[in-house]
């Protein structure tokens, strides 16, 4: 990723956007952080949120006029919330914090006309940037027609401590008659500011011009003016204090040599792009001071918690694989960018970047498109490209694509025909987890068309989601020359997955979803499957699988072939358009399984109904915390239906079952052989059901524990304790090692431990 692929991304992710308060306060004061301190009655942190943005806040929070409650989200909602009400009781509750920080002196000097708020403004923050200034102002002080506000508005003494305050930083104040000659005519001075909210200067009106609309500068280098907005003006004070700073921004930029408008941010005037929903968002009244003048502590509580902490996170908060590592697209983008920087050291994100199901729901619910998909898998083709992807990332994943697409693989037309209208393709999973109704869907849509050939293949998707790219093209070469061998017929699958991978990376394949076969032919006539089926009766809650987020086609015949057997369905949050992948999506569940685990426990807290799914993989994975889940087919095919609590298949039993189904169709050509069963499967093994589960963990097959006892025995090469008959035997299969713990018990081999290491052991010479 480069950086200005970098600056893209995170522009599309709009979380750091100001929430609309700050967008609209002309100071941009964090409306939402001090409300949130507010109502957690942390008074001390609210007010240094206040003195982070604002000038003398002692002085502003008092009387701002609080333009930002117009913007306000909770506007519609009961109310904006008092922001003004609840700054005035904050400073009034919360002392003035400690010394304010000055940079070291700089030498220039900055000369103010007038003390009226425009000028205080600019007095404190030049004098905070280390320039030393100076204020003339009338005989009665500074403050100009601040210190005519009735005591309730402004006491004497907050205006006396925060013009102290303003001397701390080294401001003077000096009257107006010590000023020698005319203004216009003082060449000793660095930089001039006329603050026109002071009677003081209103004989300069007519001598100096008009300031520019957005540096305040004058005709004259160096000389600027603020402050012109007047008593008419809706928000005559914070516009003042507005001015004050916006000229303070250019004169500091005029003394450093610099352009006074380069780069320079406007006011945003309640501009953002931060998205907040807020349907869900309860109503409630804007909370009123019992005496109609001040907030009693509890009121300010209340009233403060009536903030709805404006985010967008709408991503976030819809995906355990975003909130599980504490941040948000635009922080991941950042560190995608940085571990994809680094040469030598540790690579952080690497298990961020394999972490994500690449399931596109983040940038359905993202106001902006941003999507996580994307850019994960970018990062990881980058990594495989680079020679810099873990070898155990996806390893398990990509061995049972290969396997399915070799020892599982078979495509033939239907007996006794020597072409094919349309080809079957089940998909891996579902010909690895329900074989059975894998095979009874094909003998239905025997029935509807029989000229239907089988391929049982794997479309590839898990070298795709791993990043690597060469392998998936020389697999889905693959697939389009077995495709074309067998006449270019149309492809018919079960799975999604397929169907999406066909669609994106085969498009020259026509290729339907086998959901909406059923579903038109079924509403012409009462055909199989769906002829006797029994009419349901419990609600079930439709989980559709992620990669059927953009396939509308489908998604409303699995709906069609359900309302035509009577089955109801029990509302489900985030289906169809926004549904969530069940951690098996991208290789979660290979790169990360206790997020994947996560992942599918949230999936299923979303409802008390049982869950029903069209995806094989969605059914166990879905499975795995012990709710009743039930795939289309045991609805369809109720004499061959699995039960609802069933347990998932496990990794073993899926790679045999491919084999088991690949044999059973090849047992009806009688031309073609049956594959030989190897040596190894003949040995008998009895795995005790808290060793399988560590198996299942550890991603080892039975097939691998065989052909490592199966070369033990033929090669002699085991350790045994012969005190206790406890035997190990190791192996090397392909790049990994593999040690058994066993006992025999006759001619069968009791496994109590297994475990392998991606490495070979180098024996030395005897």
């Amino acid at each position: 990723m480069e950086q200005k692929d970098l600056r893209e991304w995170e522009a599309r992710c709009i979380q750091e956007e100001p929430p609309a308060c700050r967008a609209g306060c002309p100071l941009g004061v964090d409306g939402r952080s001090f409300a949130q301190a507010m109502a957690k009655e942390d008074f001390p942190a609210a007010r240094a949120i206040l003195e982070k943005s604002m000038p003398l806040a002692g002085i502003v929070a008092r009387i701002c006029e609080a333009p930002c409650e117009q913007y306000c989200v909770r506007k519609n909602l009961g109310g904006a919330i008092a922001l003004g009400a609840l700054e005035r009781y904050c400073v009034g509750t919360v002392p003035v914090r400690g010394k304010i920080l000055r940079l070291p002196a700089r030498p220039k000097k900055v000369t103010i006309i007038g003390g009226g708020p425009s000028s205080l403004t600019v007095a404190f923050d030049l004098a905070k940037k280390g320039y030393p200034v100076s204020i003339y102002h009338l005989d009665d002080g500074p403050g100009s027609w601040l210190r005519l506000l009735p005591e309730e508005e402004i006491p004497v003494a907050v205006l006396h401590e925060e013009l102290q305050r303003l001397v701390t930083l080294g401001v003077s104040f000096i009257p107006v008659e010590k000023l020698d000659g005319s203004v216009c005519n003082v060449d000793e001075m660095d930089a001039v500011y006329i603050g026109m909210d002071d009677s003081i200067s209103s004989d300069f009106a007519t001598k100096i011009g008009v300031p520019a609309p957005k540096t305040l500068a004058l005709e004259t280098p160096g000389w600027f003016s603020g402050g012109l907005c007047g008593e008419d003006h809706e928000y005559r004070f914070i516009t003042d204090v507005s001015e004050g700073r916006e000229a303070a921004v250019s004169i500091d930029r005029f003394l450093q040599g610099a352009s006074l408008t380069a780069s320079r941010l406007e006011l945003r005037q309640g501009r953002t792009e931060l998205y907040t929903r807020t349907e869900n968002t309860t109503y409630l009244p804007r909370i009123h001071p019992a005496d109609s003048v001040d907030y009693s502590p509890e009121e300010a509580k209340q009233e403060a918690a009536r903030c709805i902490d404006c985010q967008c996170l709408e991503c976030v908060q819809h995906c355990v694989y975003l909130d599980q590592f504490g941040g948000y697209p635009k922080t991941y983008a950042r560190r995608i960018y940085n571990n994809s920087a680094i040469v030598k050291g540790s690579h952080q994100a690497n298990t961020f970047i394999n972490s994500c199901s690449l399931c596109g729901q983040c940038e359905k619910l993202c106001p902006n498109d941003f999507s996580m998909a994307d850019l994960c898998l970018q990062a990881r083709q980058t990594m495989v490209r680079e020679d810099r992807m873990p070898p155990s990332a996806h390893w398990f994943a990509l061995e049972e694509m290969r396997s399915a697409a070799t020892e599982g693989a078979l495509a033939l037309h239907a007996p006794g025909l020597a072409a094919s209208d349309v080809l079957f393709f089940p998909g891996c999973q579902l010909a690895g987890i329900r074989p059975d109704q894998t095979l009874r869907l094909y003998d239905s849509l025997l029935k509807l068309n029989p000229k239907t050939g089988i391929w049982l293949d794997c479309c590839a998707a898990p070298a795709h989601w791993a990043g690597r790219e060469k392998e998936f093209a020389e697999f889905t070469e693959t697939l389009k020359e077995r495709w074309i061998a067998l006449g270019r017929p149309q492809v018919i699958t079960a799975c999604s997955t397929c169907l999406k991978m066909y669609g994106e990376h085969l498009s020259e394949i026509p290729v339907e979803s086998v959901w909406t076969v059923l579903a038109e032919m079924s509403a012409v006539a009462q055909t199989e499957p769906l002829a006797d089926v029994p009419e349901m009766t419990t609600a079930l809650a439709l989980s559709d699988p992620c990669t059927a987020r953009h396939d509308t086609k489908t998604r409303t015949a699995v709906r069609s072939l359900l309302a035509q057997i009577g089955q109801s369905l029990a509302p489900l949050p985030l289906s169809e358009e926004v549904t969530e992948c069940c951690g098996f999506g991208g290789l979660m569940e290979s790169a990360n399984p206790k997020l994947a685990q996560k992942v599918v426990e949230a999936r299923m807290q979303q409802t008390d109904a049982p869950m029903l799914t069209y995806c094989a993989m969605c059914r166990d994975q879905l499975a795995r915390t012990g709710k009743p889940v039930s795939h289309i087919l045991d609805l369809l095919f109720t004499d061959i239906a699995h039960t609802a609590s069933e347990k998932p298949v496990s990794i073993s039993e899926r790679r045999v079952n491919r084999r088991m189904l690949k044999s059973t169709l090849l047992a009806r050509y009688p031309d073609q052989e049956l594959p030989e069963k190897e040596p190894w499967e003949a040995i008998t093994l009895v795995i005790p059901e808290p060793v399988a589960a560590v198996l299942e963990e550890r991603r080892i097959l039975t097939d691998d524990i065989q052909r490592v006892l199966f070369q033990a025995g033929t090669s002699g090469k085991c350790f045994a304790h012969e005190e206790k008959g406890i035997k190990i035997a190791s192996a090397v299969l392909g790049q990994v090692t593999f040690w058994v713990q066993y006992f025999e018990e006759g001619s069968a081999f009791r496994i109590e431990k297994c475990w392998s290491h991606r490495m070979t052991i180098q024996r030395g010479k005897s």
